[in-house]
């Protein structure tokens, strides 16, 4: 035979569904919405360019690896 729940059961369970919101919530960290973003990494930091070229940053989304974030440039020379 199935056992229903009793309105008593089912109080005391909907009373500790805030609780465990709000453990989940403590757990995380705390807001978000508060905090400064992470400052920007220059995508050219680091990079060695060649002679007749310049870097620029240029972010792009990648599935694999490596995946520069920046572009090679030629400079150009006006006469």
């Amino acid at each position: 035979m199935k056992q229903t729940r009793t309105p008593g059961a089912l109080a005391r369970f909907s009373a500790g569904i805030p609780l465990f919101v709000v453990a989940l919530l403590l757990a995380t960290g705390g807001p978000v919405h508060g905090s400064h973003p992470p400052p920007a990494v220059d995508g050219c930091a680091g990079i060695e360019v060649p002679d007749g070229y310049t870097c620029e940053p240029a972010p792009k989304q990648c599935f694999t690896t490596p995946c520069p974030q920046y572009a090679l440039v030629p400079q150009s020379f006006s006469q």
